[in-house]
């Protein structure tokens, strides 16, 4: 008795190829979908100036256009922050300066109502003494800075409501709550997260490769996404 094939009522067996082609659909979809969701979670910041030194090194402010916008060279670190993240103690900070035009990275050290102070270079909240094992005595406030002992002529300075104190870790070049006061929270753009901090070699990198060395730039034009 002769077998008859069942070939007409069964489903042709997909090809290697196929397969190999379905495979990389999907997986390009994945990472398709996986960069929309990063994309939409956080936005890349190019750090230009030294106030965030030794945690985050600043692209080196080379002149002013005739604008006065300031053009740096490609020495900087590319983190990332946290879109719309609610800062708390010791995050290092994105804000927006809508007055001026751009955007600063510091550290929020304290909130509303925290008294904030200095005594010899050392920060003080709300009476304590902040260890701040993120900065080496060689970028505490030195004797000589004005804000050595602040505030001056008072003993501390009380936190506004909705609002964050910020500070460089750079303490004797940075222009930050010392200088200008508090911060509103609603300015905060985003939070820097610890896992940018510690992939900042990578993304350093990358950011360089894409951005300078692929496109033949040996500038940055700082516009509103990069940060002083």
């Amino acid at each position: 008795m002769n077998i008859v094939k069942k070939s007409l009522y069964e489903k042709a067996k997909p090809s290697y190829a196929g397969a190999v082609i379905n495979a990389a659909l999907v997986l390009l979809a994945l990472i398709l979908a996986a960069e929309i969701t990063f994309s939409m979670m956080y936005t890349g910041i190019y750090v230009v100036n030294v106030s965030m030194t030794p945690t985050l090194t600043g692209a080196t402010v080379l002149y002013y256009d005739d604008y006065g916008k300031p053009v740096a060279g490609t020495d900087g670190d590319y983190v990332y922050i946290r879109k719309g993240a609610k800062p708390t103690y010791g995050d290092i900070v994105v804000v927006s300066r809508a007055d001026v035009g751009d955007n600063i990275i510091k550290r929020a050290v304290a909130f509303e109502g925290d008294r904030v102070q200095f005594i010899e270079g050392w920060l003080y909240v709300n009476g304590e003494k902040q260890p701040e094992s993120y900065i080496s005595d060689n970028y505490r406030t030195a004797p000589n800075h004005t804000h050595y002992n602040y505030p001056r002529g008072e003993q501390y300075h009380t936190v506004g409501k909705d609002c964050v104190f910020l500070l460089g870790d750079n303490r004797n070049n940075s222009s930050d709550s010392r200088d200008y006061g508090d911060f509103r929270l609603k300015d905060v753009l985003g939070v820097v997260p610890s896992w940018s901090i510690n992939c900042k070699k990578f993304t350093t990198a990358m950011h360089a490769f894409f951005y300078f060395t692929l496109r033949g730039k040996t500038t940055a034009e700082i516009l509103t996404e990069n940060v002083l």
